[in-house]
C-alpha cells in the first residue's frame, strides 16, 4: 500500500502496513485447510511498516514493526462460542463508543451482560475479550489499570462488526496494548 515517508510525509513508499492482510488474502485456502468448517483461527508473525513518531515527541521514529496476529473466523450467522459460559461472569472495564462521545466514563460490567445488551457484538468477541483480560491478569497486570476501548464508527475496518482495543493506564495516560486484538467480522 502507498504510504508517506519522512517527517514531512513528502516521500512516497509502498510497504506492508499490517500482517493480517495475508490471512484475508489466503482466506479461501485457509477454509479449505480446515475442511470447509467454521469457526477456525489462523496466526502469523511478520513485519509491518508504518511512519510513526515515538510518544512525547521523542527523537526516535519507528517504521518497522514485528507483529503477531491471530484472526478467528466465525460464521456470520452464528457467532456463539462454546466456551462463553466459562467467562461470562468476568468483569471488564468497557469504554464504549457512546460513552466516548458522551459522558466520557467507563463502565464495569460482566462480559455476559455486555453481550446480552449488545454493547459487545457477540459471544465470540466477548469470549476473546475476557480471555485477553484473564491472560493480562495472569502475567501480573493490575485489572484496575486495564480497559477495553471500543472503536468509533470512523475507526472501524470496513469488514468489522465491532472492535475493541485493550488499553493500559500508564503514567502517560491510556495506551493501546493489544491493537485490534478483539475484532468481530
Amino acid at each position: 500500500f502507498q504510504t508517506s515517508i519522512g517527517p514531512e510525509g513528502t516521500s512516497v513508499g509502498y510497504l506492508r502496513p499490517e500482517t493480517a492482510q495475508g490471512l484475508f488474502v489466503n482466506f479461501k485456502r485457509l477454509v479449505e485447510f480446515n475442511a470447509g468448517k467454521m469457526p477456525f483461527a489462523a496466526a502469523q508473525i511478520g513485519i509491518g511498516f508504518r511512519n510513526e513518531i515515538s510518544p512525547k515527541a521523542g527523537l526516535l521514529r519507528v517504521r518497522e514493526f514485528c507483529m503477531a496476529e491471530i484472526e478467528h473466523f466465525v460464521d456470520p450467522n452464528d457467532k456463539r462460542h462454546p466456551s462463553f459460559g466459562k467467562v461470562k461472569d468476568e468483569v471488564l472495564t468497557l469504554f464504549g463508543r457512546d460513552n466516548q462521545l458522551g459522558s466520557g466514563k467507563t463502565e464495569e460490567v460482566t462480559i455476559g451482560e455486555a453481550v446480552a445488551t449488545g454493547l459487545v457484538n457477540n459471544e465470540t468477541l466477548g469470549y476473546f475479550m475476557a480471555r485477553t483480560q484473564l491472560f493480562m491478569k495472569k502475567i501480573g497486570m493490575d485489572a484496575k489499570r486495564l480497559r477495553f476501548r471500543q472503536h468509533l464508527k470512523t475507526e472501524m475496518a470496513h469488514y468489522a462488526a465491532d472492535c475493541w482495543d485493550l488499553e493500559i493506564k500508564s503514567s502517560y495516560g491510556w495506551i493501546e496494548c493489544v491493537g485490534h486484538a478483539d475484532r468481530a467480522c
